[in-house]
């Protein structure tokens, strides 16, 4: 996975302040909370736009900001994540920073067909954690917005299944590979807890069907 060098061109440069999230994305005491605890501060670093970059225009991919986020915590909930996706109404591509190291989050949004001005948010996917010096590559190569937010994507979803396999699939995948992580990691304590040998035989079956169906989201076909 790869960190990327912004053109220059594409410079925005302005500080979020927290409380713009709070207000746009309507959050809880309890949410502003785990804001302060996880997130030290955040800035709109770039905008790519395709007069900037040399691009054909989208009609559903305008443009896609890239906020820099530093973190108290290299854990960030989802649900944090999810509010800034929520409170700036655009693609976003978010570089997360803590201790030196940097990580790439993007959740694949597209605009509502229910509701004019809305956009419809997946689970955020991720980059590995990598040194914050490493050399950076340039942006994917593209013919249009649409196609680049697409390749900044990919490198984080499972691999395709298929030469043709579109793009909104691999992010059903992914978001379900998620759920079912998760759900392992719930089975693996219980299996933990368990003293009944007989209920323990029975989640460790339980828990290696989910372990295949796991690797049979991620992997190739």
């Amino acid at each position: 996975m790869t960190l990327y060098a912004w053109p220059a061109r594409t410079v925005f440069g302005r500080a979020i302040p927290k409380s713009r999230i709070y207000s746009a994305a309507q959050l809880s005491r309890a949410m502003q909370a785990k804001f302060v605890d996880q997130v030290e501060r955040m800035e709109w670093t770039h905008v790519l736009r395709a007069d900037r970059l040399n691009l054909q225009t989208s009609a559903e991919i305008e443009e896609i900001a890239v906020i820099a986020i530093d973190l108290h915590t290299p854990d960030v909930e989802p649900a944090v994540l999810q509010a800034i996706e929520k409170a700036i109404p655009r693609p976003l591509i978010l570089e997360l920073r803590h201790g030196g190291r940097a990580r790439l989050a993007m959740a694949w949004k597209r605009p509502s067909q229910a509701k004019a001005g809305k956009w419809v948010t997946a689970p955020h996917a991720f980059t590995a954690w990598q040194a914050g010096d490493t050399p950076r590559e340039a942006l994917p190569t593209a013919l249009d917005m649409a196609t680049l937010y697409a390749r900044l994507l990919e490198p984080m979803l499972p691999p395709r299944q298929s030469p043709d396999e579109p793009i909104a699939a691999r992010v059903a995948r992914s978001e379900e590979a998620a759920q079912l992580e998760r759900e392992i990691a719930r089975m693996e304590a219980g299996v933990r807890r368990e003293k009944q040998f007989n209920r323990k035989v029975e989640l460790n079956a339980e828990l290696r069907t989910a372990k295949s169906r796991y690797t049979a989201l991620t992997s190739k076909a």
